[in-house]
């Protein structure tokens, strides 16, 4: 059988030979390399076989909205192969109505089977759904322990549980998941060795073997959005907090999903609408889009839709900023200039802000005009209109994230747009 690690000559022998898993790992090989055109020749060969994993890599390339059908149908057909992340990314255009019918059952069967194949990206995105009904679900942790040895962000949220006091965690399990995320190199490992050590320690309880007819009566219908009630922060702009809108594990959650994917942020010129880097903002971000999503990040997505009372189909993709001490975003608005990406769903008309984290000084968002500052505590959620009564662009809503001090800050940022963003 090839394997990734089999030679280059080797490889390509067997592709040459119509070997449809040999022709995707040459692709991959190539694509390495550099070599885009003669990589997607192979990954074309491959996925004309119906070979799985090249059909759900050129399905990922077609999740745009004039390709979203075309990808849907070719992560079905890879899904039928038994492409594991095409069950799981299936699931979610099943659970957005992106691509196919809006059906969430049928995401939670797609992604249910790809668990008990033993994915452990799968059993933790169920484990999140649990949950969120419940933090203390038996069913839940006993998923979260079999995927954490595999996946460094079950092994975050695990780790996360037992700092919280959680039922189901013990000491030792969760040291375990924190050396592995420390030799993954996991950019929040730090805080959460200060948090363990400080942990008290409590008798391990070992969780439920997964029960998939349980878990599945108990995800048969999509998490309720908690009900929270806002505090008013000022009225120019309107502004409102919701606190603890976010458990601890689920902002755990968050930055770990986006870890691997943070990039220097850009900004939007205001006379091109290009984006660009510039030393006006200097933090890190992560975008997570499509193709990054679970069903975990799309009920996390939903629920801060709920709280800026905005319908999902309005926000961009989830934005996960990262703070080091010294970096900053100097003060700006949030709206776009005229142009495609303007065209394309309308004006920013509101910003919302999840706090993924807490400990660090420095940091606050603060708007200018009304000279205002706020810090949220973990999982409190910052909503702001960026519009006036009349649609246009209010210049109250100014605002900067002032430079870190000291410590590191998680910051999720979601921009919900007039019109609908996602079709």
């Amino acid at each position: 059988m090839t394997t990734p690690n089999d030679s280059l000559d080797d490889v390509r022998m067997r592709a040459e030979k119509g070997d449809a898993r040999a022709q995707y790992f040459l692709a991959a090989k190539l694509s390495g390399a550099g070599k885009k055109k003669e990589a997607d020749r192979w990954l074309a060969a491959a996925a004309e076989q119906g070979f799985g994993d090249a059909l759900y890599t050129l399905a990922t390339r077609r999740l745009d909205h004039d390709g979203l059908n075309e990808a849907a149908d070719m992560l079905a057909r890879a899904s039928k192969k038994g492409s594991s992340p095409a069950q799981r990314l299936l699931g979610v255009l099943a659970a957005m109505g992106l691509g196919r019918e809006r059906d969430w059952r049928e995401a939670i069967r797609l992604v249910m089977n790809s668990a008990k194949t033993g994915d452990p990206a799968a059993m933790r995105e169920l484990a999140m759904l649990l949950f969120a009904a419940d933090p203390e679900d038996r069913d839940g942790a006993g998923l979260i322990a079999a995927a954490a040895p595999l996946d460094p962000v079950a092994a975050a949220v695990a780790v996360r549980r037992y700092c919280e006091g959680r039922a189901f965690t013990d000491a030792q399990a969760a040291n375990t998941q924190l050396n592995f995320l420390e030799r993954a190199r996991y950019p929040h490992a730090a805080f959460l060795r200060k948090v363990f050590a400080k942990a008290g320690a409590a008798a391990p309880q070992s969780p439920a073997a997964p029960d998939w007819t349980r878990i599945s009566d108990k995800l048969s219908n999509e998490p309720a959005v908690p009900s929270l009630a806002a505090e008013k922060l000022c009225d120019t702009p309107p502004a409102r907090v919701f606190r603890s809108a976010y458990t601890p594990e689920e902002c755990e959650y968050v930055i770990a999903a986006s870890a691997r994917r943070l990039a220097s942020s850009t900004i939007v010129d205001p006379h091109t609408g290009a984006t660009m880097q510039d030393a006006y903002r200097t933090s890190l971000t992560a975008i997570l889009a499509l193709v990054d999503l679970d069903l975990a990040l799309v009920m996390l997505n939903r629920r801060l839709a709920a709280l800026a009372r905005r319908p999902p189909e309005k926000a961009e993709c989830l934005g996960v900023l990262y703070y080091a001490p010294g970096k900053e975003y100097r003060p700006h608005c949030d709206w776009l200039p005229p142009g495609p990406e303007f065209e394309r769903g309308g004006q920013r008309a509101a910003t919302g802000l999840i706090y993924l984290n807490e400990d660090y000084e420095g940091g606050e968002t603060r708007f200018t005009v009304p000279d205002l500052a706020f810090k949220g505590r973990i999982g409190d959620v910052l909503v702001f209109e960026n519009l006036n009564k009349n649609g246009d662009p209010d210049p109250a809503s100014r605002h900067e994230g002032v430079a870190v001090r000291s410590g590191e800050k998680w910051l999720g940022s979601t921009w919900f747009r007039e019109k609908n963003y996602r079709h």
